[in-house]
């Protein structure tokens, strides 16, 4: 399922940045990812590295892929521990099957890699209270490590699971077990320090992008958007779904999943990694405020997989309800394939279309667009990964308006066709007004349905008193 129509779409800004970012020599890359310092810069890293080898654009997702697909073997190896077989494996298959899992394993962005690591940090701190050696240990620090210099996020939600296993498997009743914890957890602030030591190299960055002035104004938390989360995690390809019966569906089984979670032993942490981690993340949305979207729930939202998991095979263990059971994990799996269904159908923007034609035309003919976001994509499928690292001069201008109709009146030069694509956030209204009466184009799979507006030079005079006059 990762790799089924991975060269379906292409990519979307947050996947064309990190494919600018990752062009040009060593100075490039890192000025790029500290002037973006949204991630961290590990996937960047590992990106670089295949870049190498002159990838297409849908072979660049591979190692999305990859880290998406061992997320669920070590996923259901980590719930198999805690919670037994069964359930490990039901979440094994509901995890392979997750909407959104699938998405963010098919994404040219570091989702896939962060929860993958997030995963087998807990693993591997799992294994290491079962049996205390020095190559657990290590194999602890180094995953944790690599995970912080992967997704923030992830980092963050780990340390609240990772500590919520310590305390409950202080409590344990097998001895051994109950005693590493009980250590690891008194020492746990030199491992966190020993953490943040090596560190220090991103630390600036981190400090850097946490201090910089919010965009938007923080969300509110209201039923509709408790919805949409709900929704985002149980089948929904995207964000903005509504509340509907198979949410409802998903939601009595994560709620009966939590009531066994909360009873049984050694089961508690993940609560703390589902509903605790949700929590944490809205916290850190509300106190520094970013663009809203539901992938950044993502790290918590896999642990509440596990509550489905648990819920639907104790429904499996009573030879009475055992039909409820497997009609539960149906309904889920055709509710991951409606899902599916629609993600793959029309769950991302193509930009190829549109870049096609413009790269048919003239060199000469500049590319007009009316905000930054469709100038990168633009740009991105018209003149290449490179465009950014050389500054835009490849051979064809591709210029931001930036929704300001003047700049037309200077850079729309006399007696040549040029074009201007309307698509992508944000959107100006008086941009859009003033080119409704010229020709167009609609480019429904370009994202919003792109509108290429085409700038004759027979109507320059006429169109350009227009913009004067107001």
């Amino acid at each position: 399922m990762r790799l089924y129509r991975l060269d379906h779409f292409s990519y979307w800004l947050d996947e064309v940045m990190q494919g600018f970012w990752i062009q040009g020599d060593w100075n490039f890359f890192w000025k790029s990812l500290r002037f973006d310092a949204v991630h961290p810069p590990l996937d960047y890293l590992v990106s670089r590295a295949v870049e190498t080898l002159a990838p297409a654009n849908w072979e660049r997702k591979l190692p999305a892929v990859f880290w998406g697909t061992a997320t669920i073997t070590v996923f259901g190896a980590l719930v198999a521990r805690r919670a037994g077989r069964v359930v490990g494996l039901l979440a094994a298959l509901l995890m392979a099957c997750a909407p959104f899992h699938v998405r963010y394993s098919q994404e040219f962005r570091p989702y896939a890699l962060g929860v993958f690591g997030l995963c087998l940090s807990l693993l591997c701190l799992d294994w290491y209270l079962e049996r205390r050696s020095v190559g657990r240990l290590a194999s602890l620090y180094f995953v944790c490590l690599a995970t912080a210099y992967t997704l923030y996020l992830a980092a963050v939600v780990l340390g609240l699971a990772a500590l919520a296993m310590l305390i409950e498997d202080s409590f344990a009743p097998e001895s051994e077990r109950r005693h590493t914890a009980r250590r690891f957890l008194l020492a746990s602030p030199l491992f966190a320090t020993a953490l943040f030591l090596a560190y220090l190299p991103w630390w600036p960055v981190a400090l850097e992008a946490w201090r910089r002035p919010p965009g938007p104004l923080a969300e509110p938390v209201t039923w509709q958007r408790v919805g949409r989360t709900l929704s985002f995690f149980a089948f929904a390809h995207d964000d903005g779904d509504p509340f509907r019966w198979g949410t409802a569906l998903w939601t009595l089984l994560l709620i009966g999943g939590a009531v066994l979670a909360f009873r049984g032993q050694r089961l508690r942490f993940f609560l703390v990694w589902g509903f605790g981690g949700l929590l944490l993340v809205e916290i850190l949305g509300q106190l520094h405020p970013h663009w809203y979207a539901s992938r950044r729930f993502v790290p918590a939202g896999v642990g509440m997989t596990v509550l489905i998991s648990l819920a639907i095979a104790r429904l499996g263990t009573s030879k009475r309800a055992l039909w409820l059971a497997m009609a539960a994990l149906a309904a889920c799996l055709v509710f991951d394939a409606r899902g599916l269904t629609q993600y793959f159908r029309e769950g991302r923007p193509d930009w190829r279309p549109l870049a096609e034609f413009l790269r048919s035309r003239p060199r000469q003919e500049r590319i007009f667009t009316e905000n930054q976001y469709s100038e990168l994509c633009v740009a991105f499928y018209v003149e290449g990964s490179q465009w950014l690292y050389r500054r835009g001069r490849l051979g064809r201008d591709v210029w931001n308006l930036d929704g300001e109709m003047v700049r037309l009146t200077w850079s729309w030069l006399p007696g040549r066709t040029a074009w201007l694509v309307l698509a992508g956030d944000p959107q100006y209204r008086p941009l859009r007004a003033w080119a409704k009466e010229l020709p167009k184009t609609v480019f429904p799979s370009a994202e919003g349905g792109a509108v290429l507006v085409t700038l004759d030079p027979a109507m320059r005079e006429t169109v350009l008193m227009k913009i004067q006059g107001r």
